[in-house]
């Protein structure tokens, strides 16, 4: 029977949770669902390592030497290594995925009698993908995108079998000459725009009450405007002033469902004077108007009372 295990992860950030299925010996298929800044994905080992991760939801990003390679929605990378895990890092501190880890040495007789009937060669596939750069990241086409879209909504009592077909599936689909070119040089960024991006969104963070204008941030910087928001969106994946918004929304749920401050107040806490301004941008974000957030919470702690 195939093992299932569940990690749950928290800090002063936020939470994340990994569901772990050992769907062969060596063969694992983790469901992930992020809300922190950074975590190790994997598990301690080492061999002829493969892995393969498909973006959902929010952005990953792994340092590599002095750049980061980073996977938005959609977006399949896979990877050769020596060691099974890696620290990712989640900018948006929101991130949904799945990762396919295949230890070469330690797979089993009978998932290697599958490959080969279906002449699947898993480590040649990867080392022609990834040539001499250990990586290849690509936008996912139509079918590989299909094989991920079953796989985020599998019913659990036929997990073990689809999870197996969906494995073999996967492999046969990479092993095709359809898939675009190798994208990993459309998906890095350096160490230096990295470390700048970070502290534009450290400091909008201790300065949440207040609206501030590129051109200010521009200047405590010390680069121009352009600059600056050329490489925000290129380390975040949106502007500025969408990611500031969508930060202060999510600081402002925490504060509807774990205090019992008003509306107005929490409204003026994050830099809003005027109320439907700050529920409009509220349901922009969150989906819902802050009130009816509020009361979603408070009937779901009584339904679990």
């Amino acid at each position: 029977m195939m093992e299932k295990k569940e990690y749950i992860f928290a800090n002063d950030v936020g939470d994340a949770t990994m569901i772990v299925y050992d769907v062969f010996p060596g063969v694992q298929l983790v469901y992930h669902s992020i809300h922190m800044n950074q975590l190790f994905l994997g598990s301690p080992g080492g061999g002829k390592l493969i892995e393969i991760h498909h973006c959902n939801e929010g952005r990953m990003e792994q340092e590599f030497e002095d750049e980061y390679f980073y996977l938005t929605p959609g977006d399949l990378s896979v990877a050769i290594r020596t060691q099974m895990g890696n620290d990712y890092i989640f900018p948006l501190q929101h991130y949904h995925g799945i990762t396919i880890g295949i230890n070469m040495d330690v797979v089993s007789p009978a998932f290697w009698r599958l490959l080969e009937e279906m002449q699947i060669h898993p480590m040649e596939i990867a080392q022609g993908l990834c040539c001499d750069k250990n990586c290849f990241i690509v936008r996912s086409g139509k079918y590989i995108e299909h094989v991920f879209s079953e796989l985020y909504s599998v019913p659990e009592n036929i997990k073990e079998g689809y999870f197996k077909v969906k494995i073999l599936e996967l492999l046969l689909a990479l092993s095709g000459k359809d898939l675009q070119e190798n994208q990993v040089a459309n998906h890095v960024i350096s160490k230096s725009q990295q470390q700048l991006a970070n502290q534009v969104v450290a400091y909008l963070s201790r300065h949440m009450s207040q609206h501030i204008t590129i051109d200010e941030l521009a200047k405590e910087f010390n680069v121009s405007a352009t600059h600056l928001k050329n490489i925000f969106k290129e380390v975040y994946g949106m502007p500025v002033f969408s990611y500031m918004r969508t930060q202060k929304m999510q600081a402002a749920a925490q504060s509807l469902v774990h205090t019992e401050y008003s509306i107005t107040d929490i409204a003026y806490e994050y830099g809003y004077g005027n109320l439907s301004k700050f529920s409009a941008a509220f349901q922009k974000v969150m989906g819902c108007t802050p009130s009816a957030y509020r009361k979603q919470y408070q009937n779901t702690m009584l339904s679990n009372k």
